[in-house]
């Protein structure tokens, strides 16, 4: 014979984005794509995140802002440990919008489940949406900044303060 309990456990999950290393690679992977963002924008009437290139442009600039009024190190070596040190922070931080946006989801759907009678359920869901939204679009302005960080540590003098077309067509 065995004894039968009535016993609940709660999966608490540690969220994938928090689980890699904070890289450009981490970050375009945890963000969603554009189009599914616009598509669910529209589902929530939420306002859709705004275009990839402004974005990235606001970053660049951001990141000459604050590279051209930084005294830069002498070497490649020291340059690109600053740069390390700045796209770590950053993408972590980025990283952690995109985990609370999914914490949010997550609550809202819950919710939804408990009771989907309730009054402001589909509130839940939108704000959570928007908060997916503001993190792609930090994201997208960390990868136009990196543009501008990845000139700085091959060539201090190229991208610091001026608008460049060279910096804006490197590689990511």
């Amino acid at each position: 014979m065995s004894a039968q309990t009535n016993q609940t456990a709660t999966v608490i999950r540690f969220p994938q984005e928090r689980r890699r290393a904070p890289t450009l690679d981490a970050l375009t992977d945890a963000i969603l794509p554009e189009t599914q963002l616009r598509s669910l924008a529209e589902i929530r009437a939420v306002t859709p995140p705004r275009q990839v290139e402004r974005l990235r442009a606001f970053g660049r600039e951001r990141a000459r802002q604050i590279f051209g009024a930084t005294p830069l190190p002498d070497t490649r070596e020291g340059r690109q440990r600053m740069a390390s040190d700045w796209l770590t922070l950053l993408v972590g931080r980025a990283l952690a919008r995109v985990s609370d946006a999914r914490s949010l989801t997550e609550q809202a759907e819950r919710r939804e489940i408990e009771d989907p009678q309730r009054d402001g359920i589909y509130d839940d869901l939108a704000q959570a949406l928007r908060a997916e939204i503001v993190a792609w679009e930090t994201a997208q302005n960390i990868l136009g900044g990196w543009e501008i960080v990845q000139g700085l540590i091959d060539d201090p003098d190229s991208c610091a303060v001026t608008d460049s077309a060279t910096c804006q067509s490197r590689p990511i």
